[in-house]
Order: structure tokens, then C-alpha cells, then sequence
């Protein structure tokens, strides 16, 4: 690498160059439609900043009860300032990844300095591969926040990483790397795996001495501080509501009356063997869909297991050479982050921090079995060997689309026919709860869902208080729902056994359809409902 391409790395200049480029990347690929932002983003920010907490009842099911922090910045966005401009909206969720890419850098760059080399090739290459990762690259742009969340916890790792010619790192740094992650995991519990992996790693890094342990329980504290500083408020809501301050997240432990004495996580993409928990990543090297229905390939996850454990071996082979926290440090939080990520959630979308990092593993792995042989020490071999799994890892990795849709006249081009004040709005199946935000008269309306949770609730408060809603309203009674939605609507029909749907009328959105305008809106309609038994009959939609 020439010395000038090495000073504009390690320029300040280089991160408005990364963040236009994270813009253009979102919007080259449309507006966000992904099925999470239709389920609950929208909702979830629309709703806490209405304070519809206690008047809706887990309209986007599971998802309602999520911290809309996260959420608030895009729909604020997109419904004000840039309600006319979908471009800029995308561009703006873009700015995250460019950001993203830039801590990485500084990451890549100071583990060099660390190791007492000037950035060249091989650092390029680290970088390359971690910024495009199958679940980085993919989700850039997108409002999931997994890619804002990833920002947080390596700006934290960087912190935490041993000052170049000290090796240590002082209380001031951890305290602080330990409340980004914390912040993190707060916006978002789906990050709460990696503070205590930096933690450990921390400690680790230090050979485990005490002045080290105390650190790492510094950071720990700090990143508990971090979670309540994003996290509190919305948990004593929570609490206050339901008796459990993550609801309904592990309520085997806070046993809220409103769901069963369940952990509530998602299994369905955990391992369904122990082979298959120690080879997992071996599963990701061909197009497959254990992550559900979105098919993805992708080389990193194994290649990094394998050089972790090459790393491993070469370690307890030069036992007698000094300490080397970077690499421990590295190898450590990806190592323990890895580990925690798989036994609570293995969902990979949330470990884009271990999938960034993944080429700075191998790299560095690269260089310490080279290193170990001394012919091949002052040799063109590393870097011949790192830019070989460049293009093999760049070669065989699939990306994902989590849903893209052209862009409309607006940020939200969405039309739902008016219903009247005072009208409860279920809304069976998902998702489309984002609805609600788009609805007539929303402030007078109020939104119960029927969706699978209320199955799962049977017996409990949660289902108990959805049919109270619905079955006791006194005004007008509509619900939203699609073709595939018969199980939802029959589960309805054990509310209002004798409910007659009529005067439907269609719900015109941008986001139910793909970049190349296939239809996803499944029947997408707004229905009134009737009752045989009371002989009500109320305003069709769009009528007043």
C-alpha cells in the first residue's frame, strides 16, 4: 500500500467519504419495506410518541412491547421534515452504516498500531471483509437498527483496545466503552450479549490480573448505567403495566399474569443439535435458509471459527513469547461474543459486531501462523493468503433482501379509507400494524391485535384484555386484515361468534410490493364488522 493511500486511511476526511457512501448505498436500493418496519418500527414510534401504551393492546403483537426508542428517529423523520423527500430518509438510515464502517477502521487501524505496524494491505483487506459482511451489507439502510446498535458496541471496543506502546487501557476508557455497549443493549436487549463479552475480554487481555478485573467490572457497571439510561423508563412502564419490565421477554422469571411462565425468545433459529451449535457456521457456506426464509451465504463465520482456533493452537505452541492483549482482546470478544449470541438468540442479523471483526481475525490469524515459521515471516505469504480468502469469502457470499420498494410521492406513501371517531380497529394477523400511523381519526381509535400471541395468552390477561376491548366496544368495530389471515380471523370469530365482515374496501401502500412492483399486499383491506346478534351495523370505511 503506498504511504499516501495509509495517511488518507488515518485521515479525518475519510469519514464524510464513508458516510456519502452509506447514503448512496440505501438509497440505490429503495424504500425500506422490510417486514419488521411494517410490523412494529413504524408502530412502536407512532405509538410511544402518541402514549398509546395503555390504549392499544399489542396491536404488533410480540413486537409492541420492544423499546421504540430506536425506532423514533426514522418516523419522526419521515413523517415531518422529510415527509416529502424518500430519498433523504433513506439516505439519512444510510448515514449509519457509513459511520459503522468508519469505527471499523479506526479499529483495524489502531490494532495495527497496537502490533507495531504502519496500516497497509492486509489492514485494507481486514476491513473489506468485515464491512461486507452477508447481515452488515444487507442491512444497510434498513430501519431493523441492528447496524446502529453494531455502531455502539464497536465504538465501545474501540475504547476498550490497548493504547498503542502501553498495552493497557485506563479506567476512563472502560467506563466509557462499557456504557456505549450498555446504551446498546438498552435500545435494544438484543445487544446485551456483548458487554460482558468485552468485559471478559478486557480482564483476558491482561493475562487476568486484578487491576484488569477491576476494569472489567467497571465496564460492566458502566454498561448497566448504559442499559438504564435508554432502558429504564420504558421498563417501569413495563412493569407498571404488566408486572414484567422486558414483557414478555422471560417471564419465567418475573411471572407477569398477562402471558404463560415463558421465556418468549424466538428458538426458531437456534441449532437443532449439538453438532450442528459447534458447526453452525458450517451450515452458512451454501445458500440456506437456516436463518428462515431468507436464503444467504456467507464463508465468514466458519473461516473465523477456524482462525480463532489456528490462533488458539499457535498460542499454546509459543507459550514462552510475550503477551499480546490486542490479539487477546480480539479473539476473546469474538470468541465469548460468539458464544453468549448463540445460546440466547442465534439469530445472525444481531451479530453484525462478531461479523465485522471476522477479518480482523483471520488476518490476524494469518499472521501469527506465519509468524511461526520463520522463512515464511518476512515473506509476501500473508498478504498473499489474506487477498486469497478476500476473493474466496467476496466469491461465494449471498446477500439477503429484506424487503425493498420503490420509492413513492412521500416517505410514507400510504392511503387507509377514513372510519369515524371513536372506532376500534383490530387487526388480524401481521404484519400491519403500521397502519395504525396512517389511520383517520387515530387519536380516537383504538388497535387490538389478534395475531398468534393471543393464542399463546389464552387464559391470561393479555388475551383476556384484547376481548374485553373488543367484545364491550359501543362504537363502530373494523378490522384490518389480509387473505392469508383465516387462522387470525377465526380466532376473532371466538370473540364475536356471530360477527358478520362486509363493506370492505382496499388499502393502497407503497411499502406491500417489491422494487420490481410485485404486489405483496395480500389482500391488504379494511373491513366493517357487523353483529348478528345485537343487529348493529356500522359506517362502512371511507363513507364519512
Amino acid at each position: 500500500m503506498s504511504p499516501r493511500l495509509a495517511r488518507w486511511l488515518g485521515s479525518p476526511l475519510v469519514l464524510p467519504v464513508l458516510l456519502v457512501l452509506g447514503a448512496m448505498l440505501s438509497v440505490s436500493r429503495g424504500q425500506d419495506a422490510a417486514w419488521d418496519l411494517k410490523n412494529y418500527h413504524i408502530y412502536n414510534a407512532w405509538a410511544f410518541l402518541h402514549h398509546r401504551l395503555t390504549i392499544d393492546i399489542a396491536a404488533a403483537g410480540l413486537q409492541s412491547y420492544f423499546n421504540p426508542l430506536p425506532d423514533v428517529p426514522y418516523y419522526w423523520l419521515g413523517s415531518g421534515v422529510l415527509d416529502h423527500s424518500p430519498r433523504l430518509l433513506a439516505a439519512f438510515q444510510g448515514l449509519w452504516y457509513g459511520a459503522l464502517v468508519f469505527v471499523l477502521l479506526r479499529i483495524v487501524l489502531r490494532h495495527e498500531a497496537s502490533q507495531g505496524r504502519a496500516p497497509g494491505w492486509m489492514a485494507l483487506i481486514a476491513l473489506t471483509i468485515g464491512a461486507t459482511g452477508s447481515m452488515t451489507w444487507s442491512q444497510a439502510g434498513l430501519s431493523t437498527n441492528e447496524v446502529p446498535l453494531a455502531l455502539l458496541v464497536l465504538s465501545g471496543y474501540l475504547l476498550a483496545m490497548p493504547l498503542p506502546g502501553s498495552g493497557n487501557v485506563d479506567w476512563k476508557r472502560a467506563a466509557f466503552a462499557g456504557l456505549l455497549c450498555g446504551l446498546a443493549a438498552g435500545l435494544k436487549p438484543t445487544a446485551i450479549v456483548y458487554a460482558p463479552a468485552l468485559a471478559f475480554a478486557v480482564w483476558a487481555a491482561s493475562g487476568f490480573a486484578r487491576r484488569a478485573l477491576g476494569l472489567a467490572v467497571l465496564l460492566g457497571l458502566a454498561s448497566v448505567i448504559g442499559f438504564a439510561i435508554t432502558y429504564g423508563a420504558w421498563g417501569l412502564a413495563l412493569a407498571r403495566l404488566t408486572g414484567n419490565p422486558i414483557f414478555p421477554m422471560f417471564n419465567q422469571v418475573f411471572h407477569s399474569p398477562w402471558m404463560p411462565a415463558e421465556s418468549g425468545t424466538d428458538k426458531q433459529f437456534m441449532p437443532h443439535s449439538i453438532v450442528q451449535a459447534i458447526f453452525y457456521p458450517f451450515w452458512w457456506l451454501r445458500n440456506n435458509t437456516t436463518q428462515g426464509g431468507n436464503s444467504f451465504a456467507d464463508w465468514r463465520y466458519a473461516l473465523a471459527m477456524l482462525a480463532m482456533l489456528a490462533y488458539g493452537l499457535v498460542a499454546m505452541r509459543s507459550r514462552g513469547n510475550p503477551r499480546n492483549p490486542g490479539n487477546t482482546l480480539l479473539i476473546t470478544f469474538v470468541g465469548v461474543g460468539y458464544v453468549l449470541w448463540l445460546g440466547l438468540y442465534s439469530i445472525l442479523r444481531y451479530a453484525i459486531p462478531i461479523e465485522a471483526l471476522s477479518g480482523l481475525v483471520m488476518v490476524t490469524a494469518v499472521r501469527a501462523c506465519m509468524d511461526a515459521f520463520p522463512t515464511l515471516r518476512a515473506s509476501r505469504w500473508p498478504t498473499g493468503v489474506a487477498v486469497a480468502l478476500l476473493v474466496l469469502i467476496l466469491g461465494t457470499t449471498r446477500y439477503t433482501d429484506w424487503g425493498h420498494a420503490p420509492f413513492g410521492k412521500t416517505s410514507f406513501d400510504i392511503d387507509v379509507p377514513t372510519i369515524p371517531a371513536g372506532s376500534l380497529v383490530i387487526l388480524a394477523s401481521q404484519p400491519h400494524a403500521y397502519l395504525a400511523a396512517f389511520t383517520s381519526r387515530a387519536d380516537t381509535t383504538r388497535f387490538v391485535g389478534v395475531t398468534w400471541l393471543n393464542a399463546k395468552a389464552s387464559g391470561f390477561e393479555l388475551d383476556q384484555r384484547a376481548k374485553l376491548a373488543i367484545v364491550e366496544h359501543q362504537g363502530p368495530r373494523y378490522v384490518i386484515t389480509r387473505d392469508s389471515a383465516e387462522g387470525d380471523m377465526a380466532l376473532l370469530r371466538t370473540y364475536l361468534p356471530t360477527m358478520t365482515v362486509d363493506a370492505c374496501q382496499q388499502i393502497r401502500s407503497q411499502i406491500e410490493q417489491t422494487r420490481r412492483r410485485r404486489d405483496l399486499s395480500d389482500g391488504l383491506r379494511i373491513c366493517r364488522i357487523s353483529s348478528l346478534e345485537t343487529g348493529k351495523s356500522q359506517a362502512a370505511p371511507g363513507s364519512e
